[in-house]
């Protein structure tokens, strides 16, 4: 029987409107943010897509995301695994400042290696099917970089585009493999 994961990344921030590199650092979800998610969370009652169970980043623009979608109803686990990528010494700093920006693929020492990035995302996913039914739908709120990454190495999507703020990924699973459904923006105008 399937299993299906609606993997949703967080609305946007202070530091995403200032283009500020957030990675483990927390800023708040701001006024377009809350927005984009209640737009998210109108996009899955008005498709009666309904969760049985429900997990969390422990970074709090994620679990404010989840709790909005799921208007404060619901009980949710927060996982560590789920954390966006640590970006080291660039975090909190203007995002211009990144090497790939410049063309340099050389990762600073202080950042989370992208091996290490998508090995949490595949344990936080097992975890999260392990706490799953057959024939369930689970809703997993995290962030953009970790989440697309995940979806292009574990998927038959591998030019996945990435999420834009408060968008949905469709994964379904027989097993431990995803098969990549859609991908869907409702936010995508919220201004």
């Amino acid at each position: 029987m399937t299993k299906t994961i609606y993997l949703v990344r967080h609305g946007q921030t202070y530091f995403n409107y200032y283009h500020k590199v957030q990675g483990r650092c927390d800023s708040p979800l701001n006024e377009t943010g809350i927005r984009q998610v209640e737009t998210t969370r109108d996009y899955f009652k008005e498709n009666n897509i309904n969760f049985d169970v429900a997990f969390s980043s422990t970074q709090e623009r994620a679990s404010d995301t989840l709790e909005i979608i799921t208007d404060h109803k619901m009980k949710y686990t927060r996982l560590k695994d789920l954390r966006e990528k640590c970006y080291g010494i660039f975090e909190g700093r203007d995002e211009f400042l990144l090497p790939w920006n410049y063309g340099n693929d050389n990762v600073d020492p202080t950042m989370e290696p992208n091996e290490e990035v998508v090995a949490r995302m595949r344990r936080a996913v097992l975890e999260v099917l392990d706490g799953m039914e057959d024939g369930q739908t689970a809703l997993v709120v995290g962030h953009g970089d970790i989440l697309a990454r995940y979806v292009r190495d574990a998927t038959e999507n591998k030019d996945f585009a990435g999420f834009g703020n408060a968008s949905v990924v469709k994964l379904t699973f027989e097993g431990e493999k995803p098969h990549y459904e859609s991908y869907v923006w409702p936010a995508e105008e919220v201004k």
